[in-house]
């Protein structure tokens, strides 16, 4: 017979309901000031419900309590013990976070074809506010710390070592346990926005050309930021029970186990857009159409991953330091399209015939897409998530062991190194017979001080790297034949990526090791770091940086098809 000493059921994240309302009202006239010139404006109020949950089971943080935290009355948690008579008593039911009621987003437009240009020409204008709601997982924080576990402490006897079966745990004596709240919301924050504007001037041109050029502007205000609190404290010091820092909330929750650094997320990410697009695009005259476009744009923020709040800034006390460019900043993008009748069959220049001919050599129609851009930015990292063993720590054998504290006392692991001045950060004949992308040897870690600490965060700016540029050309063949009056038969071949260019994905990984059992050693390099073993298979999904939204990146593929048309 064999028995279980201890077994540890943690139940699922479980039964609560998020509630939100919204309210959008709006009102949006039109005014013709000339013939010529046309003023639109609007004014919409924005109202985003703050969400909540049904039945009250939340645990909301809140830095003004000696514990961190307030219960709702449905909390899984347990209380905290009384905090000192100075602390400010929690609220009966306290909010996730405090309501926005001033989301004023107005509208403008200016729509202008002068007489002197022969109505050829139109220009237009525009500027608008747009709040938006944001997705809930940015927003449950005091949902999420609500979590709650089990725990089974007694023996449960097994009639074997190999049971198959789950054991009897209906007599045991249970208890909830406090799982650590994992997640903070500024309290005060508010709702996230885009400022945009933009100036267009279309011209048409003889013989059905038309070209447009289009200046676009963006700014993202507000945006959700992540971020920590309750870091080391500064100077640091180490407590010697658990052998981790000193911290400023309190220490010991109900089941002794400490906060830790707690995820905060918050709403002062920002962004910038600019964007630059000539077009030029001839309408289907004598059999041939086609539309070409080129666009020169410039995206910037201050943390674009998973809506900028999936992963923490380096330095969680300058989210500036952050800035570089998006990880879906595409600087040149070139599209070109063309459609073109062959010229044979009736009504068309040669072989101008109806009957049996025709349905042959007739209603052939060639059509091609191509594009090009340039590659999006690539980050070189150093990865901290492995222990350190610190000697300077006295107490780190007490049971919790020691990351590499960062100056601030944060503990994000992934950080930049430094770059090492004049050395080149990209390798030529990248991609081919196995040269990496990334030069290694550019990058080295930021210096450690006696104790063991990186006195500073690297130097390394974000987005230093392009991926490499992409280019495709799809072309098809296609046959419209009409068999009678109300039915038709199409048939023809597509081939995607005709020239099987191939289009290089990502390295393997750009993030470099570091040593994990000697404090102050240098960085270690995995045997994938900038090597490009895949191609861009995009999988239109903009949420990290080996897929953004950029292009299609498939080998060449045939695609016979018939279509009945009636």
């Amino acid at each position: 017979t064999a028995t279980v000493d201890k077994v540890n059921y943690i139940a699922p994240w479980c039964c609560h309901g998020l509630r939100r309302m919204f309210y959008m009202p709006y009102f949006q006239d039109e005014w013709k000031l000339t013939p010529t010139l046309t003023f639109t404006a609007g004014l919409r109020w924005e109202y985003y419900g703050v969400a909540h949950e049904a039945t009250n089971r939340t645990t909301v943080f809140d830095m003004n309590q000696f514990h961190g935290v307030c219960l709702g009355s449905g909390s899984f948690n347990i209380a905290p013990s009384p905090g000192p008579i100075n602390t400010p008593p929690c609220p009966k039911e306290p909010a996730l976070y405090n309501a926005n009621y001033t989301n004023l987003d107005p509208r403008l437009g200016l729509a202008w074809a002068p007489n002197a240009l022969h109505g050829k020409t139109v220009f237009r204008a525009g500027f608008g506010i747009y709040h938006g709601a944001a997705q809930n997982d940015d927003l449950n924080a005091g949902l999420e710390s609500d979590t709650f576990r089990v725990k089974v402490s007694s023996a449960v006897p097994l009639t074997s070592a190999l049971e198959q079966t789950a054991p009897d745990l209906s007599g045991l004596v249970t208890q909830k346990q406090a799982s650590h709240p994992r997640a903070l919301q500024r309290q005060n924050r508010r709702d996230l926005y885009a400022e945009e504007w933009g100036l267009t001037v279309e011209h048409e041109l003889p013989s059905g050309f038309l070209v447009s050029g289009q200046y676009l502007g963006n700014r993202g205000v507000r945006l959700f930021s992540r971020g920590a609190v309750n870091l080391c404290s500064q100077p640091i010091t180490f407590n010697p029970i658990d052998g981790d820092c000193i911290r400023p909330l309190d220490q010991y929750y109900p089941t002794g186990n400490p906060f830790g650094s707690v995820d905060i997320k918050r709403d002062i990410g920002a962004s910038t857009y600019d964007g630059l697009n000539l077009s030029i695009e001839h309408r289907m005259k004598s059999g041939l159409a086609f539309q070409a476009r080129y666009t020169w744009s410039h995206s910037i923020n201050d943390g674009s991953v998973g809506g900028g709040e999936s992963t923490g800034p380096e330095n969680v006390n300058c989210l500036p330091c952050d800035k570089g460019p998006s990880v879906f900043d595409i600087r040149h993008n070139f599209t070109a399209n063309v459609v073109y009748e062959l010229p044979f069959g009736a009504g068309k220049r040669f072989l101008n015939e109806s009957g049996t001919l025709n349905k042959i050599i007739g209603g052939w129609q060639l059509s091609s897409i191509g594009l090009w851009h340039t590659g999006h930015p690539l980050s070189v990292k150093m990865d901290l998530s492995g222990t350190i063993q610190n000697p300077n720590n006295p107490f780190f054998a007490a049971g919790l062991a020691n990351t590499y504290l960062l100056p601030d006392g944060n503990d994000q692991t992934d950080q930049r190194p430094d770059v090492i001045p004049g050395a080149p950060v990209t390798l030529p004949g990248a991609g081919r017979h196995g040269v990496p992308l990334i030069n290694a040897a550019a990058f080295t870690a930021p210096p450690v001080d006696a104790q063991g600490f990186f006195t500073r965060f690297g130097d390394s700016p974000n987005g230093m790297i392009r991926a490499l540029d992409s280019w495709q050309i799809d072309l098809a063949l296609v046959k419209d034949t009409k068999l009678t009056e109300r039915l038709g038969l199409q048939f023809g071949v597509q081939a995607f990526n005709i020239f099987n260019h191939v289009q290089l994905g990502d390295p393997g990984t750009f993030t470099l090791g570091y040593d994990t059992t000697v404090a102050g050693t240098n960085l270690s390099v995995p045997g994938s770091f900038g090597v490009i073993t895949t191609t861009n298979n995009f999988n239109n999904n903009n949420d990290n940086n080996a897929s953004p939204n950029t292009g299609t990146g498939l080998p060449r593929q045939l695609q016979f098809m018939v279509r009945v048309v009636f």
